[in-house]
Parts: structure tokens; C-alpha cells; sequence
């Protein structure tokens, strides 16, 4: 990963402090060792902080189209840059680099703001065309990269991470209102932080900056599905998936450094290394976090995967003791709270295989696209639990509760669990999802935030929910 950051003065004749600009830079150093560049002109500053992934040698940042007009700043990866630098060559556009960046500039040239659509990859990056004295800064589809700003002081001030915007001088100012949201959450979620004045830029968003006015544009959105035009058939089902999970795969492998993956010993994860030994020409390295309590430990399926794939296997055994350390890297490097404990293992087994590689692919995002979480099997049962006769279904929790008491260990713990998921499929979906993705329950929440002002979790879900095109069970 990359690191960006900017500053655009609304006022013409402020001119940006290249002091500024740098401090802004320096604590994302963590994201970019390779090297680091700055573009100032006037009120206009760009900042960037680069790990090197494709071409080594000239893809150095801020990087310029051929005429100077555009300049880009760019944390990601465009996947498919080979195709569109091909389509672009037949457009007779000229490239000095074989870069992703360049691609995004000349695209930018063909397509103006629409060149988002022809993306494929993860991203945020910042673009300044001087033609038309406009900023435009983009997220990816998916809001894999992230990007924060502020307007603020007849100012924007962006950066990859908070810490960019409160080295530019903003106040670090908690946003108590987010307070049920996180607590319900585990995050606090786009458009929001949990600093005031500081916002996320929205995944699938993008903002043009002219002037002083700041418009919000949405490139693209969830695709509605038509429900006609579905594949049915099994066999045809399960072989275009693979087709595209196998395409994806390879698209993520085009790489100029040593990569890797980290596998977990899950199905999603597993696939991943598997299609990647078929690729690839050496044995993949491969890393896993192990823990000395088994209930949780993975280690074993994965070294059975690895061995299945002839991967380079690679375990980094995770300790309580480290824990209060973890803890503060992580609360560190994520600048806000983020309440996913995974994030600590993640943390220490990125940091274990950087001494390897330079990048890793993950099974992360299986589980969304494929319902595989339990909450997914929930709401199939919840609709299925519905179609009961009443009196069965109100008196089947109060049987399994009673049925607890005589057992203890694992047993007693499935049967409480079952009373749980027996007694939130009677409710409507939105107060079932909030008290499925609740680590706390709900009482608790509420007299911790009894004392604050704050925006309620279930309307912050009903305007969200609001705006999907589907609305079963809701």
C-alpha cells in the first residue's frame, strides 16, 4: 500500500506551506518506505508516500500526464492496466512508464470522471486537472483503500489516514453522537469518523472540487439483479464462478516483488492459494497466525492446505503476553476505534511476513459474497422458523431454555445459543440485524449513551436500508 495526502486553498492567492505538506506525508512513512514526492503549485499541494509494487523504476509519484496538465497522487492497484493500457495504445495515447498510474492519468484524459468505471482494481487517489482548475478525488467500488477529508478553513484537507489531517492542524475532537453506532457496529461507518470535521469518502464516490464548491458524485452502486435473466442451472453456476474467482485471482498476481497469502485453513483462503499454486511457477508462500488455545487455532488445516499445494509454509505463533503492545499498534495505525479483535492477529502476521514479501493475497470478502456467516443462515432460517404454527414457534424458546439448565460445557452453551436465534427470528429484520451485530446487548448500549446526544443505531440502519432496492423482510 501507498499513502497520500493534500491540500487545496479555495483562495488562489494562499499559497500552500510545502512544511505543511510534508508533516502531512511523514506518518505515513509505515505505508510507503520506497520513496516519497510532492507536487506544489500555489494553493495546490499533493503529497505521496510510495511501496513499490509495478514498475520499479519509473513509477515514482506525484506522476504527471505528458503535457502537465494532469498530476496524480495514487494509493492502490489498477488490475487491469495491462487491458486498458492496450486500449489506450489503439486510442493513441503515448506511455514513458508501465505503470498503473499513467494508465489512470490517460484514462482520465480519454474518459474524464467516467475512467472510474473502466477501473478494476482498489484505490484512492487524488487528481488535479489544471485545464479546468478542478480536484477530483476517488474511492474504489468497495471502499477497499481508504480516504479521509475535511472542508474546513475555506480549505480541503485529505490523507490516507487521520493522522494526515491532524498533522495538517485539525482538532482531534471525539464525535460522541457515532457512540451507539460504534458500540452497536464495532466501527464507525462512511460517511462518518469518530472525529468531527473528519469524513470518509464513501465507497463507490467520488468528490470534484472547483472553486470553493465541493460536489459528492456516486460512480457506481450494487448492480440490481435481474431475476429473469439468472443462471439456474448447477453445473453452469458453479463453472463460471470458478472462471471468475480464477480470473481474479490472476489479475491480483501481476506483481514486479515477491507476494504471498495468508491462509487462514477456511475454505476461502484455501481456494485463493490453490488457484495461486496453479499460476504460479514457484511454490507460494504462505502464512498463518497460530494460537496456543485451541479453540480457536487454525494452524493445523492450514498446514494441511499448504501441504496439499507445496506452499512455503510459514507460522507466527500469537501470544497473550503481547497483547497490550498489539493492542496500541493497532489502535495506532487504525486512528479511530475498530472493534474486529482479529485485527491484532492480522496485525502481528503482517508485520511477521513483510520480513518476506511485499504483498499477500487474502481470503477476505469469501464469506460476504458467499453468505457463509452464520447471521447469512439466520435469516434462512428466520424465514423458515416464520412458516411454524404460532403456538410451536412461541413456546419452542422457553422448551430449549428449560432443556439448558440440565447440561453444562458445549452443550448448554449450543442450546443457549439456539434460544437466542429461536427468539430473534420472531422479530422484524431491523432489530433482528442490530441484535445479531451487537457485541453488546442492546440495555447495555443505551445506559452507556444515557448521558450523550447521540445518533441512534436503528435510525442510522433505517435510512441505510432505506436507500436498497430490496427490502425483503425489512
Amino acid at each position: 500500500m501507498c499513502g497520500i495526502a493534500g491540500i487545496l486553498h479555495f483562495d488562489l492567492d494562499r499559497p500552500v506551506d510545502p512544511v505543511v505538506l510534508k508533516a502531512m506525508t511523514d506518518p505515513l512513512s509505515h505505508r510507503g518506505p520506497d520513496g516519497e514526492g510532492f507536487y506544489v503549485n500555489q494553493n495546490l499541494g499533493l503529497g505521496h508516500r510510495r511501496l513499490a509494487i509495478i514498475d520499479l523504476g519509473t513509477g515514482g509519484q506525484p506522476m504527471f500526464s505528458s503535457d502537465r496538465s494532469i498530476v496524480i497522487v495514487f494509493n492502490g492497484e489498477i488490475y487491469n492496466y495491462l487491458e486498458l493500457r492496450k486500449e489506450l495504445i489503439e486510442l493513441n495515447y503515448e506511455f514513458t512508464t508501465s505503470s498503473d498510474t499513467e494508465v489512470i492519468i490517460n484514462a482520465y484524459r480519454q474518459w474524464g470522471i467516467d475512467c472510474q468505471k473502466k477501473l478494476n482494481g482498489m484505490w484512492a487517489f487524488a487528481l488535479w486537472d489544471d485545464n479546468k482548475k478542478q480536484l477530483m478525488l476517488s474511492r474504489d467500488r468497495i471502499g477497499e483503500k481508504p480516504l479521509y477529508y475535511s472542508v474546513r478553513g475555506n480549505s480541503i484537507i485529505f490523507g490516507s489516514e487521520i493522522k494526515s489531517l491532524l498533522a495538517y492542524g485539525l482538532p482531534k475532537t471525539a464525535n460522541l453522537e457515532l457512540v451507539e453506532i460504534y458500540l452497536t457496529l464495532g466501527y464507525i461507518p462512511a460517511p462518518y469518523s469518530f472525529y468531527k470535521d473528519i469524513h470518509k469518502l464513501k465507497a463507490g464516490h467520488c468528490l470534484l472540487v472547483q472553486g470553493s464548491k465541493v460536489t459528492e458524485d456516486k460512480y457506481w452502486d450494487l448492480p440490481l439483479i435481474d431475476e429473469d435473466n439468472m443462471l439456474v442451472q448447477e453445473q453452469e453456476i458453479y463453472e463460471r464462478f470458478e472462471e471468475l474467482l480464477n480470473h481474479s485471482v490472476s489479475l491480483r498476481m501481476r506483481s514486479d516483488v515477491p507476494y504471498g497469502a495468508f491462509l487462514s485453513g477456511g475454505l476461502d483462503s484455501a481456494a485463493v492459494v490453490a488457484i495461486m499454486s496453479g499460476i504460479s511457477s514457484t511454490p507460494i508462500q504462505t502464512f498463518t497466525a497460530s494460537f496456543n488455545e485451541s479453540s480457536f487455532d487454525e494452524s493445523k488445516l492450514a498446514s494441511v492446505v499448504a501441504d496439499c499445494f507445496g506452499s512455503n509454509h510459514h507460522e507466527f505463533l500469537v501470544e497473550a503476553e503481547t497483547f497490550s503492545e498489539s493492542l496500541n499498534n493497532i489502535s495506532h495505525h487504525y486512528d479511530e476505534p475498530f472493534g474486529d479483535p482479529s485485527a491484532i492477529a492480522i496485525g502481528h502476521l503482517s508485520k511477521f511476513a513483510k520480513s518476506k514479501v511485499k504483498m499477500v493475497l487474502t481470503g477476505d470478502g469469501g464469506d460476504e459474497v458467499l453468505s457463509g456467516y452464520t447471521i447469512y443462515q439466520g435469516e434462512k432460517f428466520a424465514s423458515q422458523y416464520s412458516r411454524l404454527p404460532k403456538p410451536l414457534g412461541e413456546s419452542l424458546p422457553s422448551i430449549l431454555h428449560f432443556a439448558s439448565k440440565s447440561f453444562t460445557g458445549g452443550i448448554r452453551y449450543k442450546l443457549n445459543r439456539a434460544v437466542n436465534v429461536l427468539a430473534t427470528s420472531t422479530m422484524p429484520f431491523d432489530s433482528r440485524f442490530l441484535r445479531k451485530c451487537s457485541a453488546l446487548d442492546l440495555p447495555i448500549i443505551q445506559g452507556i449513551c444515557r448521558n450523550i446526544k447521540v445518533f441512534p443505531a436503528a435510525q442510522f440502519l433505517k435510512e441505510f436500508m432505506n436507500k436498497c432496492p430490496y427490502h425483503d423482510g425489512f
